[in-house]
């Protein structure tokens, strides 16, 4: 049973800093949960109980009380490489909703990088801050970024940071001038830059998949509706993607002037606005989710009126196992959202070797294979598609990196070992 964990980060924060606590981590050693504090008992029960806790390696965190910030980083799995992972900022309203999130995305990216064939683990960073992510600017940016950046840097390697919600390349300039372990970061310094064009055509090729296999191949995408949750830097280049198909697209997206930018684009007849309470209650062809997570619940679930789901945001499922089977029972196809959206780490997974750009728009044709293969595979088995793609991700997820082997469960037991965080 989850525990009751309701201390907000910035409690959290003041918590750390009155029993002496810069630094701390939670690490799985030999089966059992280690933290580095005993200050630190509430947050390890919670994640022992919590139903995302899957024998994650590592947590670590750091606090930085002049900033109002945490920094966090999650290793879920190093067995197929360094756990690779993009860093999100934004606000949380509970401890208990950091470590939730960032257990489930490390886990997710574990999933995603095997089944995409990465020689990658899976691991997640987070930092919070008191203050909205969209205002933090200037030379306050630069310190948060600058000590995350060291703060992966004192990882030693285990985990491998890139772009993600509320961070662009610029940020990721500043952590790699601080550590060698990050991706995504410009162009004309030698990397991928902003990943989200390649999420967005991955996506774009699972949505052609599915369609194609519920409403036959010669159907295409044109004239069929589709709800589009969210318009930002994936949804909105996913919605260009679909309206160049000739697809209808209702679209709910909050940001006034990315509206504007649309409304200004396409006509009323191709792209139409609806409120939130519309996205789950408008019948339509596909659904497609490509904003924050945990959207589909029982509860939105019974509202939906499509024949697909598929979408570039993470941990759509609120509850994956059952979510997944009311989705099912519904005669609804659903695309789990690691197997679609992995083109953003495939974009960067080799930038140490030199990034082509040439090399992304052939590997979408693997996306499409890929979701083809999870839906039919699923209807033969008659299981849901995500018990069939988790399947496939936990077998791929036990092979041991060719060359490294299982090395970054030894960096993290050095670091224990050295002392990191005490």
């Amino acid at each position: 049973m989850q525990t009751n964990f309701q201390q907000t980060p910035m409690q959290f924060l003041q918590h750390c800093v009155a029993n002496g606590i810069s630094r701390g981590y939670f690490v799985t050693l030999d089966g059992k949960l280690q933290s580095s504090h005993p200050a630190l008992d509430a947050a390890a029960t919670f994640i022992q109980h919590s139903p995302d806790y899957v024998a994650h390696e590592g947590i670590f965190f750091q606090v930085d009380a002049a900033a109002e910030a945490i920094y966090c980083a999650f290793v879920h799995s190093t067995k197929r490489g360094q756990a690779q992972g993009g860093t999100r900022m934004r606000q949380y309203d509970t401890m208990a909703d950091i470590l939730t999130d960032g257990m489930r995305l490390a886990k997710g990216m574990t999933d995603k990088n095997a089944c995409a064939g990465l020689w990658w683990g899976g691991g997640k960073g987070i930092i919070y801050t008191a203050k909205d992510p969209r205002q933090v600017s200037g030379d306050h940016r630069t310190h948060i970024f600058t000590e995350y950046g060291k703060f992966v840097a004192s990882l030693g390697g285990c985990y491998i940071t890139a772009e993600d919600m509320n961070t662009s390349p610029e940020d990721m300039r500043v952590i790699h001038a601080n550590n060698r372990f990050c991706t995504c970061i410009p162009v004309e310094c030698g990397g991928a830059g902003n990943p989200s064009g390649a999420t967005a055509l991955g996506v774009f090729k699972g949505v052609l998949a599915a369609n194609d296999f519920v409403f036959g191949k010669e159907s295409g995408l044109k004239g069929k509706h589709i709800v589009l949750q969210g318009a930002g830097n994936v949804g909105g280049r996913l919605l260009d993607y679909l309206a160049a198909a000739g697809a209808k697209i209702s679209v709910f997206e909050p940001n006034e002037q990315t509206r504007t930018h649309f409304e200004a684009t396409y006509s009323r007849e191709q792209v139409r606005f609806i409120a939130a309470e519309e996205v789950f209650t408008t019948e339509a062809d596909i659904f497609s989710p490509n904003a924050i997570g945990g959207i589909l619940t029982a509860e939105t679930i019974a509202q939906l009126k499509v024949k697909v789901v598929a979408g570039g945001a993470n941990n759509q499922l609120q509850f994956p196992i059952e979510d997944a089977e009311r989705i099912r029972a519904k005669g609804i196809a659903y695309v789990p959202d690691f197997i679609i959206n992995c083109m953003g780490i495939v974009n960067c997974a080799n930038e140490q070797y030199g990034y082509l750009a040439e090399d992304i728009e052939p590997q979408t044709e693997r996306v499409y294979a890929r979701v083809y293969e999870i839906l039919a595979g699923a209807a033969q088995q008659q299981i849901t598609t995500y018990a069939f793609a988790n399947q496939l991700a936990t077998q791929l997820g036990q092979e041991e990196h060719p060359i490294f082997g299982h090395r970054g469960l030894r960096i993290i037991r050095h670091a224990i070992a050295d002392g990191w965080g005490k």
